[in-house]
């Protein structure tokens, strides 16, 4: 089977090339700073402080704007504009990538008893990445707790799947297990074949 094609976050909404726009533009401002030429410094310091004034508004946009955050971006609020349908539970697979949501999922397992409902999360990033993923996060009551990823052998096809029903505020939801009970937690989820398609590797791999 061909695999999908990462998608990924625009150039433009990534973390570090917006705070890298910011820093080149400083540099290269100190440089015609120093250079002191008639004329052009002053329309080049002008053109770079609006180049990175736009990159910084950017960089600062999504703390303030939902629709811009970058996790689909953020962790999933919900409200009314939110509902979430019970998917399919054939396949066992491994949530992957949480060693930097440990403190989440432990306040999950302070907060909630087994077993936990997780929804997954289309079109959401993790830290510093660009590509795509699609998350899992535990729902207890009124609150979500990010716990990591769906595997990225699988998570494209998911996240095509999952894209255009989260569009319309539609959110899966998934039996999901916490495998220990202390730091390094692990976690499971069960995932259906509309979601996912046919996996290619067995359950808990």
């Amino acid at each position: 089977m061909t695999r999908p094609v990462r998608q990924k976050l625009p150039l433009w909404r990534w973390d570090p090339f917006l705070l890298g726009v910011v820093l080149v533009g400083s540099l290269i401002g100190a440089v015609f700073e120093r250079l002191d030429l008639p004329v052009v410094t002053a329309v080049a310091l002008t053109v770079l402080l609006l180049i990175a004034g736009a990159a910084a508004v950017l960089l600062v946009l999504p703390l303030f704007v939902l629709a811009l955050r970058r996790d689909g971006e953020g962790t999933l609020a919900l409200g009314p504009g939110v509902t979430l349908v019970e998917g399919e539970t054939d396949d066992v697979l491994p949530v992957v990538d949480g060693k930097r949501h440990q403190g989440s999922i432990e306040a999950a397992l302070a907060h909630g008893v087994s077993p936990f409902t997780a929804v997954l999360v289309p079109r959401a990033t993790a830290w510093l990445g660009r590509d795509y993923r699609v998350a899992v996060d535990i729902v207890i009551g009124s609150r979500v707790y990010r716990t990591g990823y769906l595997p990225r052998e699988i998570d494209q096809r998911a996240d095509a799947a999952l894209a255009p029903l989260a569009e319309q505020g539609r959110y899966v939801t998934v039996p999901a297990s916490i495998l220990n009970q202390k730091r390094p937690y692990t976690l499971r989820v069960a995932v259906g074949p509309s979601i996912v398609g046919p996996t290619e590797h067995g359950p808990g791999q």
